[in-house]
């Protein structure tokens, strides 16, 4: 087994006539080392970084007689998900063979329907109505009216969007099948690939941050959402300075028809607003209850995650389909798939919150447990948490003891579970003990 940049021909014996091999997925090549045919990796349905970790390849007809092809470790891959079996017709037919599993699994499943409150407009949802909300579902506005938010006009394309960021700007693309990130692509590459009609392969982008770029600049997200984001509230502006803050308030979601994401719960289980510019989204929800907790940290952990459906594994898996138009806000620490029936682009961000502290900080711990890279988690999570300690404990000392009862028992309990994360790690010993103090106080402000 080799794989390389290879000065072979540029087609294998698996690539249709309209495959477009000219963009960077098609550059890691795979040997059979029975026949030593070779072929593209995404023709075999085997990504770049599953390839590192094959010790014999055989291709689909030398594994008639000789066996499938060997792994050199017990995970088939470093993200620590299993490689389902390729459908080989499939392929054949042009079709994207793994995901076709994904496709079965959503067509025969059984979902629970939506029944989150849906909102007509956005006016109503303000900070005092999500704190004192008594529960922490999901929840839909249907139109923008109302939520005082800015965003692109729906018939902005992928070229505009292209164009305006720069075409040579790098973006992280995932391929579906193997739901690995792609690296080498720019917008301009991506661009041509979203508005061609020959797609070889189903390509998603979903962490396209826009916030300091000439397209980003004309978005603004609902006005709630500033009014609750902790880093908004604590981090200081002194020290917002590039590559040292964290930059994952904008958003930009491209993605292709049939292109799915798997389920995951977001970085730190921030929250999410999710505002489908053009086409539709299906997100397939589970609420994060502690057993639901303990079957995904199970799943994400398991070499079977691939070929394992986490949706059959909890009770209840909820079905919600949005459209043009629709804002979705996601709460902390819910597990979501997302399917996309339709070419489609989404604007949004994640944003963490008081009254889910205690879910942030539980689900940082859980990525550390599970080995999530550091670069899929929240950005300067740590030094967040140390910011809010300093600044929390300074403004409860000064806060009179009306605007102390204002505090919910989740916020209360939040700013103890945060004390107690950063016991040993905080610039003075009396933040703890004043933020302590405020939790063990709580009983009284009612």
């Amino acid at each position: 087994m080799s794989s390389s940049e290879t000065d072979e021909p540029q087609e294998c014996p698996l690539c249709r006539d309209d495959a477009p091999i000219d963009l960077p997925a098609y550059e890691t090549w795979l040997q059979c080392d029975m026949c030593e045919e070779w072929y593209h990796g995404i023709c075999v349905g085997i990504s770049a970084s599953e390839c590192e970790c094959i010790d014999k390849y055989h291709c689909r007809k030398c594994a008639e007689t000789h066996g499938p092809s060997s792994y050199k470790g017990p995970t088939l891959r470093r993200s620590g998900r299993g490689h389902a079996d390729v459908d080989y017709n499939k392929l054949n037919e042009g079709q994207p063979a793994t995901f076709n599993q994904y496709l079965l699994r959503l067509e025969s499943g059984e979902f629970a329907e939506d029944e989150f409150e849906h909102l007509s407009e956005g006016s109503t949802v303000t900070a005092e109505w999500i704190r004192s909300r008594d529960t922490n579902d999901p929840f839909i506005v249907d139109s923008a009216a109302g939520l005082d938010m800015e965003m692109p006009d729906p018939s902005v394309t992928v070229k505009d969007i292209a164009a305006a960021i720069g075409r040579d700007t790098a973006v992280s693309v995932m391929d579906v099948l193997t739901q690995d990130e792609l690296s080498g692509w720019t917008m301009g590459a991506w661009a041509d690939y979203f508005h061609s009609t020959n797609r070889r392969r189903v390509l998603n982008v979903i962490s396209m941050e826009v916030s300091d770029t000439v397209f980003g600049a004309k978005i603004r997200r609902p006005r709630v959402v500033d009014e609750l984001d902790l880093v908004e509230k604590y981090w200081p502006e002194a020290k917002r300075k590039p590559n040292k803050f964290p930059r994952v308030k904008t958003y930009c979601l491209m993605s292709v028809q049939n292109a799915y994401t798997d389920f995951h719960v977001d970085f730190s289980a921030t929250w999410v607003y999710y505002h489908v510019l053009s086409g539709e989204k299906v997100f397939y929800l589970v609420p994060p209850t502690p057993s639901n907790m303990r079957k995904y940290e199970a799943w994400s952990k398991s070499p079977e995650q691939a070929v394992t459906f986490f949706a059959e594994s909890v009770r209840n898996c909820f079905e919600v389909r949005l459209v043009a138009g629709h804002t979705l806000f996601i709460p902390a620490g819910w597990i979501h798939a997302v399917f996309t029936p339709v070419d489609t682009i989404v604007i949004g961000g994640n944003f963490m919150v008081m009254q889910s502290l205690n879910a942030h900080i539980g689900t940082y711990k859980l990525e550390a447990r599970t080995k999530v890279p550091v670069r899929y988690r929240f950005p300067f999570f740590i030094k967040l948490c140390r910011y809010m300690t300093e600044l929390l404990a300074k403004r409860w000392a000064k806060l009179a003891a009306r605007d102390k009862a204002k505090w919910t028992l989740d916020e209360l309990e939040g700013a103890f579970v945060l004390a107690a994360f950063l016991e040993s790690k905080l610039i003075g010993d009396d933040c703890d003990t004043d933020i302590a103090k405020a939790v063990g106080d709580k009983a009284s402000l009612r």
